[in-house]
């Protein structure tokens, strides 16, 4: 598993079991993660945000990637700022963004049918 997947999948895991984000947990998710605390922080306020779905997420990266490629998409940035943003916050390339967003996008279980 990667990092980034292990970082999300554990912040997954506090949310869904109501734990509070505080100054402890802050730094061993800091330490054991290797991650910085604007991040832990950002990524801990989307899940609070969005807790009651989280149980049904399959893929925690696709989700959290194509929620902060949108969310910057409605700034006014394009697909590709938006994409390179992502890539740096979460140091992947932008690359791997690209089609984690592209494979959530595709995703039977999203489309609807008339």
């Amino acid at each position: 598993m990667n990092k980034n997947r292990l970082f999300l999948e554990e912040l997954k895991y506090v949310v869904e079991n109501g734990f509070i984000l505080n100054e402890y947990l802050i730094e061993q998710l800091e330490r054991t993660l290797d991650k910085s605390s604007s991040l832990i922080i950002e990524v801990y306020q989307i899940f609070v945000e969005n807790r009651y779905i989280l149980p049904f997420i399959g893929d925690v990266e696709a989700v959290v990637y194509d929620y902060i490629v949108s969310r910057e998409m409605a700034k006014a940035k394009t697909f590709y700022g938006a994409t390179l943003f992502a890539a740096d916050l979460f140091e992947t390339t932008q690359t791997y963004i690209k089609c984690k967003v592209s494979s959530y996008n595709s995703s039977s279980y999203l489309k609807t049918s008339a």
